[in-house]
């Protein structure tokens, strides 16, 4: 959900994912994901839209994935609930969310930054991802930590940007 340019094909391009719907409501972004996920063929559908529009039956999928992505939409708990609603029992969230840093030279850099990155993307990295992700009664098991805590996440090709926008939220949720 969320799908961007596709990045997290490389993950989901193995031989135990079946099939993969990745959706994307920004049209020149799900143009960037078609190709992107050109090599896996019919293994993947991108959808232009919202979650809430996706035409399939509720408690369909085994797998839902946010990659930053509660930062960007108005209403974290509703995509938290559609998520939850298009999960089978025993499925599975799993969450990376950028979250706001409470002090320092980060959390100066974001508050700078709130406005005209959230003008180009969408995006609030000051945002609190925990309450909608903590809705009561919607999850049995909880890996990793739904709390306001850095989480250690690093990559070569991206380690400028995240030094700036993290502490993350990284969990795993599964539904009940």
């Amino acid at each position: 959900v969320g799908a961007g340019i596709g990045v997290n094909v490389y993950f989901f391009n193995r031989p135990e994912v079946d099939h993969w719907v990745a959706v994307e409501p920004d049209r020149k972004l799900v143009e960037e994901c078609h190709k992107m996920v050109a090599e896996m063929g019919d293994r993947v559908t991108v959808f232009q839209g919202y979650l809430h529009e996706l035409e399939e039956p509720p408690e369909s999928f085994d797998y839902v994935v946010f990659t930053t992505l509660l930062c960007s939409v108005p209403d974290p708990d509703k995509i938290v609930k559609e998520a939850h609603r298009f999960l089978k029992p025993g499925g599975k969230l799993c969450v990376i969310e950028h979250i706001g840093d409470s002090f320092g030279l980060r959390a100066g850099f974001q508050m700078l930054a709130k406005y005209p990155w959230r003008f180009a993307t969408g995006c609030n990295c000051r945002n609190n991802p925990v309450p909608a992700l903590s809705q009561p009664g919607f999850w049995q098991d909880v890996e990793g930590k739904v709390a306001l805590k850095p989480a250690p996440l690093r990559t070569k090709r991206f380690s400028p940007l995240l030094e700036l926008i993290k502490p993350f939220v990284m969990t795993t949720l599964t539904k009940k």
